[in-house]
């Protein structure tokens, strides 16, 4: 056997031999031949992770509408908040409105121009950098407002309507009451006004026509859709479109929830279109926007959530002044009573804000509300020393924006982010899951002295214990 192994080793020494010879005195391979059979490898990226954000706000949400890279956003506390998908910013508008803003909205129309907010006494336009504002006459009901290219239309319960242009501080009537009491659904299109009639009927008012018309509605009509000159009726689960002048055509399985969207089973998709533009929803909403950047944006009795790729949408607070909004922290969704651990987990795309939370405060969470009784103590965080301040509570956030949250001596309450900036050349420079790196630049030397005056940076860590504190 043995004998067997030599002969066969000795014999591919052979062949090895003979095929190194018969290669000689062949042309080289040129540099470019071997690139050609290179192997080409090349890395794949990661595919974006998108799924539903929560978004918290000063207060409760009870209205929301959007236009082209705006989506605005009307509280149950009189703010206008509007997010840009542009610039990436949020911004807060309060208006000084007796009766309107404060404490009365109920409804905003975006348009292209701005945002048109109505309430139970009046009309506020945001056009730009001007606001105006249209007061009521007494004894007159609101139910609805449409921002159209250039005006904004105020719907009425009696069935009038009147136009703002904006500027002027009265409204212009351009249908007058009739015998039928309106019920809302207040849209636009195309100049033409459409509207829901308490007798189960639907209005429309040609506006280049200054003709109203009316058409019974199929039973049970929640929502009103113009769109393309059609329009469209829903009531809850089914669709429904008018055809021939007064015949209604069963066209769509699901819900009108905004301009062009529907709601169904599978998810949200477009008018005339059965791709799902986000699935998942997180409770049946009441209204539903998709601005230009495809973000969606919907609002149901569980808040405001957008349908995003991770990190490009704040969720969280606003930088707004604290002292003018009473803060509900923004991205809240567990860990802030009872025996709850604290901890929010969530899926790949679905479901809340991709964040863990950590506590060692005496209260539960300590990212809750301000307490009511530290708020006339507060003061400009740019004025706080690091010396002054007890770490209380950390909150991490894979998409950014990592939050602690400190006291002072008062027990009032302040958060800080990478990059904060306090008193004496301080500033946050990280906050990881057990501490907040703090540095602060201190100035050595003189300009008299040799090597001049010298920056030197100290470094402090505010650390979590299982006590609390330092």
């Amino acid at each position: 056997m043995y004998r067997d192994f030599r002969m066969f080793k000795l014999a591919a020494l052979t062949v090895s031999l003979f095929l190194l010879v018969a290669g000689c005195g062949k042309e080289p391979v040129e540099q470019s031949s071997i690139d050609s059979r290179a192997v080409c490898v090349e890395i794949a990226e990661q595919p974006p992770v998108v799924g539903w954000l929560d978004v918290a706000l000063p207060s409760e949400a009870v209205a929301m509408d959007a236009c082209g890279d705006n989506v605005w956003i009307l509280t149950d506390q009189g703010f206008v908040m509007r997010w840009n998908s542009t610039d990436g910013e949020w911004s807060a508008v309060e208006t000084d409105a007796p009766l309107a803003v404060t404490d009365f909205a109920f409804a905003v129309s975006a348009s292209e121009n701005g945002a048109a907010v109505l309430a139970r006494g009046a009309l506020v336009v945001f056009n730009g950098d001007q606001v105006t504002e249209v007061i009521f006459p007494q004894g007159t009901t609101p139910t609805g407002v449409c921002a159209m290219d250039d005006e904004v239309a105020v719907l009425f319960s009696d069935g009038s309507v009147g136009i703002s242009d904006g500027v002027s501080t009265e409204l212009i009537q351009i249908v007058e009451s009739t015998e039928k009491s309106a019920a809302g659904s207040f849209c636009y299109d195309q100049d033409a006004l459409a509207w829901l009639n308490t007798d189960g009927t639907v209005s429309r008012f040609d506006i280049k026509e200054s003709l109203l018309s009316e058409m019974i509605l199929p039973d049970s009509i929640t929502g009103l859709y113009l769109s393309e000159g059609e329009i469209y009726a829903d009531n809850g689960s089914l669709v429904y479109r008018l055809s021939n002048g007064d015949d209604w055509v069963e066209c769509y399985l699901g819900s009108i929830t905004g301009d062009s969207l529907l709601y169904t089973s599978t998810g949200l998709t477009v008018f005339g279109c059965e791709d799902v533009i986000a699935a998942g929803l997180p409770g049946r909403p009441e209204r539903t926007c998709l601005l230009d950047d495809g973000t969606v944006w919907s609002i149901s009795n569980g808040g405001i959530a957008v349908w995003a790729e991770i990190g490009t949408v704040e969720t969280r607070l606003p930088d707004a002044d604290i002292q003018m909004i009473r803060y509900r922290m923004a991205g809240q969704t567990g860990g802030g009573s009872g025996n709850s651990s604290g901890i929010e987990t969530a899926d790949m795309s679905f479901g809340g804000l991709f964040r863990i939370y950590e506590s060692v405060s005496s209260r539960p969470d300590p990212f809750s509300e301000f307490p009511l009784s530290s708020r006339d103590l507060r003061r400009s965080i740019a004025d706080l020393t690091i010396e002054e301040l007890h770490l209380v509570g950390i909150t991490l956030d894979p998409s950014g924006g990592d939050q602690a949250m400190v006291e002072d001596a008062n027990g009032v309450a302040y958060v800080l982010k990478e990059g904060t900036v306090l008193r004496n050349n301080t500033h946050i420079a990280e906050i990881t899951g057990s501490e907040v790196i703090v540095v602060q630049e201190v100035t050595v030397g003189s300009e008299d002295a040799p090597g001049g005056v010298t920056s030197i940076p100290t470094i402090f860590s505010m650390r979590l214990h299982e006590e609390g504190g330092l």
